[in-house]
């Protein structure tokens, strides 16, 4: 009887630590890895990768901590701090990946505003070119100037296809090489005309 009394009080307490072991967070992992894959897939990496970094730091934390749980003996488990930092890296992913979002808008509007600011370099270079007086003595030179104009003009056309692809970052750098190119010749150009005035100034003065 004693016997009997005894298994049966062994089996329920048996059974009530196993109802009591505490199951691995398996939800707030996968949770936690989409909003991680979101992120990725907003191009976190290229425009806010400090904070994608932090996402994944905090996400191998979080599974290193329920992987220390796992190996402890079930009665032992506890998953309380897995669930925190899970929910953390979870929070930082959504962070990284709305980061990405704001810093590609930027990178577009950035992108487009040096587009114009080249087109405007060209415009006012183009411009200074064609009020240049001409001469026997300066067709050489307009005409190399021309030739630059028109290399400008031809690689403004690649800086919108680079837009068009979603290369703000590209862009961005090629306006920027184009806008320094077209306010030299227009340096180039002024200072020819310059020259030029210098010349038949003295000349009216002999």
């Amino acid at each position: 009887m004693r016997s009997t009394l005894t298994r049966t009080a062994v089996a329920v307490v048996a059974v009530t630590l196993l109802a009591g072991c505490a199951e691995p967070p398996v939800e707030k992992a996968s949770a936690a890895e989409q909003a991680l894959t979101t992120a990725r897939e907003a191009e976190a990496e290229k425009y806010a990768p400090d904070a994608l970094r932090a996402a994944e730091t905090a996400l191998q934390e979080a599974q290193q901590e329920v992987q220390t749980q796992n190996d402890r003996f079930a009665i032992m488990r506890d998953y309380e701090e897995a669930e925190n930092q899970l929910a953390a890296a979870q929070e930082k992913a959504a962070a990284a990946q709305q980061a990405a979002v704001a810093a590609k808008e930027e990178a577009r509007r950035t992108a487009q505003e040096r587009l114009e600011q080249a087109r405007q370099a060209l415009a006012t270079a183009e411009t200074t070119l064609a009020e240049a007086p001409r001469g026997k003595g300066t067709k050489a030179d307009i005409a190399a100037m021309t030739a630059d104009l028109e290399a400008i003009r031809a690689e403004i056309a690649g800086i919108e296809s680079q837009i068009a692809e979603e290369d703000y970052f590209g862009a961005r750098d090629k306006a920027d090489s184009l806008i320094a190119s077209a306010q030299a010749v227009t340096q180039e150009i002024q200072a020819a005309v310059q020259t030029q005035a210098e010349l038949l100034a003295k000349r009216r003065n002999r």
